[in-house]
């Protein structure tokens, strides 16, 4: 997951792998555009009119993400805000990200908003998603636990840290297996090198004994 913040270089071009299916299935994500100018031919992005082979300028259409990207780096359209990136679920984002259902948005919530505020350069937008970003990391780092702990967390007493892991995205599924890889791994290597007891060395007064010569003054 690659991010960069919008005051520096070129604020319209993000890295895109080819080959990496998430990066792909991220970009089907469909949003809604303006149209800016007249399009010849454009008329079979617009399904609500069938009978107009052009598309004109002002019609509003949904295409996928990566059509709506290329379109308006050659200034064809205006994309508007995606609802689930709305200034509503920004302030959510903000107050308590942790209760936030953003799987129910999209799997690739984070990946999306991104390219999102690159292409229309809003800045409080990625502040928003990484602000919520690093809260819920937080929030899955509790969950994990600390290494070699046990413990459990679904409790009808704390229904928000039981139902958070059902919110999860994509990425963030990503970092809560990693951890969970990471804690078996460290537990291994405890067991193959389990650090030795420490014991007293028998040089050393047993605490009784020092006591009682003390008190006889000696």
């Amino acid at each position: 997951f690659w991010l960069k913040p919008l005051g520096s270089g070129n604020h319209n071009i993000m890295p895109f792998d080819f080959w990496n299916v998430d990066e792909i299935l991220a970009e089907q994500q469909e949003v809604t555009c303006k149209v800016a100018v007249d399009i010849a031919g454009g008329g079979l992005l617009n399904p609500e009119d069938t009978k107009e082979k052009d598309l004109k300028k002002g019609t509003k259409i949904r295409v996928p993400f990566w059509l709506a990207q290329q379109s308006v780096r050659r200034n064809m359209v205006d994309l508007e805000l995606p609802g689930i990136f709305s200034k509503v679920v920004q302030e959510d984002l903000k107050r308590d990200a942790t209760v936030c259902r953003l799987v129910s948005s999209s799997q690739y919530f984070f990946e999306i908003g991104m390219r999102v505020a690159y292409l229309q350069r809003d800045e409080a937008l990625q502040k928003s998603l990484l602000a919520g970003l690093v809260t819920r990391w937080k929030e899955i780092v509790t969950l994990l636990c600390k290494f070699g702990v046990a413990e459990t967390h679904q409790s009808p007493l704390n229904a928000g840290f039981s139902i958070f892991p059902n919110t999860l995205t994509a990425l963030e599924h990503l970092m809560l297996t990693g951890g969970k890889e990471a804690e078996k791994h460290f537990k291994k290597w405890m067991d193959e090198f389990a650090i030795a007891h420490i014991e007293a060395s028998s040089i050393v007064e047993p605490v009784g004994t020092a006591s009682k010569r003390a008190r006889k003054g000696l």
